[in-house]
């Protein structure tokens, strides 16, 4: 469960600390008082992508902070390398360049593993989520939840993977096929070429050392010769002066232990100098220039520029390599009608699997929707639509990585009215009720800590608001849903709360800020009266508001963790 969501500079929020508890959470307030920007610091907190308009004007950075109890999940941090813990803390810092910031347990983590863990502790409806909710994939999920058919699932999965590499195989192959017969010519030629480099044989760090060495031959040469007379040269040489001033001091010895010291620097001077000198004359006799090597040593070094540039590589290695693909190519080319004859034999023994397995799923989830259907409809009687009937329709479609048919939810909602597409049967009072009848049952198939509902029951009002208010108390109450969190502008779904949080607009004329604070007893009755009644309170109105509250019973224990 959401134990704590703490929001700094985000939009108008300056600041907001709130704590929850288990159970049923309603968020009311007037219409632009900032519900929006309080959903939109919990979708940050979940992976949605961040915008620098959301930063407010107090700092640099907006700072959105929740802290989760979700034991369960911690196998899910493990796998991701991240610090297990019973309790689950998520910051986002959100920047005013546009970047953004994510930490779990104040480990960094990417957007992507924030919005897989999100998508684990929190279900977010939002106000436009109606279409989505009946897209393609989202309803195949829904079915492979209800039919608790995992199995089934990776069977069509792991067959679906084979049959597009088998695929892509076949493809390939009959792409060279229809490729002018000249091509096989052409890869040999070029396969010759690059055999002819002896690329295998060749050192080309070495290579282009000895070649840079050779272009600047003369300028070596002269410079070393140059270097060998001023150190070891009958005239005037380094040597002769160094041995001259050795020879100096020599005379003294024994006199002075400073002096007899820095003979002994002359000697082992002189030494290293005669070292230097014998390698330097040496060097002279190796660094002669050699016409000749240079010119077979540019011919091997051109010939594999020329090479690499036609090849679109950068290094003889990757030139290796293209030469590899070449000969793999021409082989290809060599044995391709046996090897078209069997990648199509494969091809085909691997769609028959696919098909196999994509009807297993589909009948999979025409038994999922059954259960579902089951268990929805006695929902929507209670959510006064006594009369709908629904089925599942699965029209086939090409396969891919969600299945081999379109889910499509079948609805009426009149005595005597025929079963169609719910999308356009369906008002869209009649949707909300049933997106929230089918969250209802799904709180209790699958593991959702928490989930958030935003204006689910926009469209409806009157005593369809009133069970709508109930199904969502509900829901807080499943052993598989510790809260609920919605935003409503409906008194009815208001009073069955068990905690309810008012998001006020406050305004100085020069400034402007959100503020949200929890209500308790007369303030709460008070809320409620006005969105019965509007600003002008009446007396009617907070009795009104009472007999509602009164009307949803006792609040739910709360379970401490």
């Amino acid at each position: 469960m959401l134990r704590r969501l703490n929001i700094r500079n985000h939009a108008l929020i300056e600041e907001a600390d709130l704590s929850f508890k288990e159970g049923f959470h309603v968020f009311t307030g007037e219409t632009g008082s900032g519900k929006s920007i309080l959903l939109g610091a919990v979708g940050l907190l979940l992976g949605d992508r961040a915008d620098a308009n959301g930063v407010g004007l107090n700092g640099d950075r907006a700072v959105i902070e929740g802290e989760f109890f979700a034991p369960e999940l911690s196998p899910w941090l493990k796998d991701q390398d991240m610090p297990e813990a019973m309790g689950i803390s998520i910051r986002r810092e959100v920047l005013r360049n546009g970047r953004s910031r994510v930490f779990v347990n104040d480990a960094q983590a990417t957007v992507g593993q924030l919005k897989e863990l999100g998508g684990r502790l929190v279900n977010l409806h939002k106000q436009d989520d109606v279409d989505i909710a009946f897209d393609r994939r989202t309803l195949s999920d829904i079915l492979d939840v209800a039919g608790n058919h995992g199995a089934v699932k990776d069977a069509y999965l792991s067959a679906h993977s084979a049959w597009l590499s088998a695929k892509a195989e076949l493809e390939a192959l009959e792409a060279l096929a229809r490729a002018p017969s000249g091509d096989a010519h052409y890869l040999e030629h070029q396969i010759h070429e690059l055999d002819a480099l002896r690329l295998h044989t060749l050192d080309w760090d070495s290579l282009l050392a000895e070649l840079r060495t050779l272009q600047h031959a003369h300028e070596l040469h002269e410079g070393i010769s140059h270097a060998a007379s001023a150190c070891d040269g009958n005239e005037g040489g380094a040597m002769l002066q160094i041995e001259e001033a050795r020879r100096a001091l020599a005379n003294l010895g024994g006199l002075d232990r400073e002096v007899d010291e820095i003979v002994e620097r002359f000697m082992s001077l002189r030494i290293e100098l005669q070292d230097i000198a014998d390698t330097l004359w040496q060097l002279q006799e190796r660094k002669q220039p050699d016409p000749n090597r240079l010119t077979q040593l540019e011919s091997v070094h051109d010939a594999v520029v020329r090479a690499m540039r036609k090849h679109q590589v950068d290094t003889p290695q990757e030139l290796m390599a293209k030469r590899d693909v070449l000969n793999r190519q021409f082989e290809a080319i060599e044995g391709l009608e046996e090897a078209l004859a069997a990648a199509r034999a494969l091809h085909d023994q691997l769609q028959r699997a696919l098909t196999t397995a994509g009807i297993a799923l589909t009948e999979a989830r025409l038994l999922g929707g059954q259960r579902l259907t089951e268990m929805v409809l006695p929902k929507l009687k209670d959510l006064k639509m006594p009369h709908a009937r629904m089925t599942w329709e699965m029209p086939p479609c090409a396969p891919d990585d969600i299945g081999m048919e379109t889910p499509e939810v079948w609805l009426s909602t009149n005595p005597g009215s025929p079963l169609l597409p719910l999308t356009k049967v369906a008002s869209g009072g009649e949707r909300s009720r049933f997106i929230l009848a089918l969250k209802s049952v799904l709180a209790g198939i699958q593991s959702t800590p928490v989930i958030v509902l935003d204006e689910i029951d926009t469209g409806v009002s009157g005593e369809v608001a009133m069970h709508m208010g109930r199904a969502m108390k509900e829901m807080a109450q499943s052993s598989k849903t510790q809260q609920v969190l919605s935003v409503t502008h409906l008194p009815q779904v208001a009073a069955q709360a068990e905690h309810h949080w008012e998001v006020q607009k406050i305004t100085d004329g020069a400034s402007t800020h959100v503020q949200v604070v929890e209500l308790k007893k007369q303030a709460r009755c008070q809320a409620i009266a006005t969105m019965l009644s509007g600003d002008n309170v009446t007396s009617e109105a907070l009795g009104q508001a009472k007999k509602l509250m009164a009307s949803t019973g006792s609040e739910r224990p709360i379970q401490s963790h």
